[in-house]
């Protein structure tokens, strides 16, 4: 977030024009992508149904590779091997997007 403010205010500060267009932003943050969570209908979900979809989503992501995604969730390996058999994912497949 704080690398985005630092962005905006250095275009607003070298910008002669009326408005910040997406071109003059970096191609990373033209390019970056935002995954959100929404509820169903109501229904709030628990800590550990968004967990376990997180987890699903991730694994998705790393192409079912378990070590990319327990990089990118910021653990370490044996501790998303238990998530995953805790929440009965026993073998890193490619699993579905979360809810």
């Amino acid at each position: 977030m704080r690398e985005l403010e630092n962005i905006i205010e250095r275009r607003v500060a070298i910008n002669t024009g009326q408005s910040i267009e997406l071109a003059h932003l970096p191609e990373k943050l033209r390019e970056a992508s935002i995954q959100m969570f929404r509820k169903k209908e109501g229904r709030i979900p628990s800590l550990e149904a968004q967990e376990k979809a997180y987890i699903r989503w991730v694994l998705n992501e790393a192409g079912g590779n378990q070590t990319v995604a327990s990089q990118i969730l910021g653990i370490n390996r044996v501790s998303l091997w238990r998530k995953l058999k805790s929440y009965g994912i026993d073998d890193g497949t490619v699993l579905d997007a979360p809810p």
